[in-house]
Parts: structure tokens; sequence; C-alpha cells
């Protein structure tokens, strides 16, 4: 008895899936159409039936085949790195307490060379030399130790020295430095 029952079930959803219309197509139809000679008139009919009937009650097409769309799979050739073979690296990131050591750094060291070369050392300079001359050698010894200093903080510590625009900047103030520093020794 159940057997028959399966046999029954199974034959309706052969029909069922195979068929062109789905469910409907298992009653007998006295017409049979040739899509071909009545496209014309379908697609009036259709486009009359659609506008005036609601979606939701429309039939669902089984019939139309839908495109799938390809997926294309690559094959990852890279190969990736073990992390234990390699060299962990530090970080040199900037933070916010670096940089104002390093900024405070700077500071107090161009005061202290303020204080020692500006102050201190014109008045050495004065007793032998000019007051103009004097004035000028304190002042481009001043700038001369303070672009050192900034290079030990700002190159060595900082760690700017492998930067290019860091050293061209570095460079071009020591050279107008001890261009001034020549100058201020010849002048009278």
């Amino acid at each position: 008895m159940i057997k028959n029952y399966i046999k029954i079930l199974a034959v309706l959803l052969f029909a069922v899936m195979f068929s062109d219309q789905g469910i409907c197509s298992i009653a007998p139809k006295n017409k049979i159409q040739n899509p071909q000679t009545n496209s014309a008139d379908s697609s009036v009919k259709k486009d009359s039936v659609i506008t005036n009937v609601n979606p939701s009650t429309l039939p669902i097409d089984t019939a139309s085949t839908k495109q799938q769309q390809e997926i294309i799979t690559t094959i990852d050739t890279v190969r990736k790195i073990d992390s234990v073979l390699t060299i962990p690296e530090s970080e040199k990131a900037m933070t916010n307490t670096k940089l104002f050591t390093y900024i405070l750094l700077t500071l107090l060291g161009s005061a202290l060379f303020f204080f020692i070369f500006v102050i201190n050392l014109f008045k050495t300079f004065h007793k032998k030399k000019s007051t103009r001359q004097s004035l000028l050698l304190s002042w481009s010894l001043f700038f001369i130790v303070t672009i050192i200093w900034i290079f030990i903080v700002w190159g060595l510590i900082a760690g700017f020295w492998t930067a290019a625009s860091f050293m061209v900047v570095v460079i071009f103030l020591f050279i107008i430095s001890l261009i001034m520093t020549i100058i201020a020794v010849k002048s009278k």
C-alpha cells in the first residue's frame, strides 16, 4: 500500500519537474499551439494581460532558463613567508611622548649653547676683538654647535639621519654657519 503511494508520488514529481509549464502541463490540453506562429498575437495578449493583472497572481515561468554567472577562481601562487623564520623589525613610530622629548632636548640644548656661546663667549671675545666681530663670532659658533646638537638629537637619537631631506637641511645649515664663522674671523 505504501509502495503504491510512493510510486504515484514519484510519477507526479517526475511529471512536475520535467514539464514545460509546471503542474498545469499534467492536465490534457485540447489545443496545441505552435510558439512561432502566434508570437505576435501572444505578445499583444501578454502585454494586455500584464497591464491588467496583479503581478503577484501571475504564474511562474519555469521554462525560461537563467544564465549562470561564471565564477573564475585564481590559484594563489604566492608563497607566504613563515612568520617564525622572519626577523621581527622594531617599529620606529613617532609617538607624542617621543616628539615632546626630542623637542624638549633640542630647546634645552639650544638654551645651554646660547648661554655658553652668545652670552659668556661674547664677553671673552669682546676683551680682545671689536664688538661687531665678537658678536658675529659668538653667534656663528652658537649656530654651528646648535646644528650639531640638532643632528645628534633628531638624526641619531630619533633616527632621521637616513632621511635625505633631513640630511640636506642639516648640511646646508652647517655650511652656512661655517661661512658665517669665516666671515666673523676675517672681519675687523
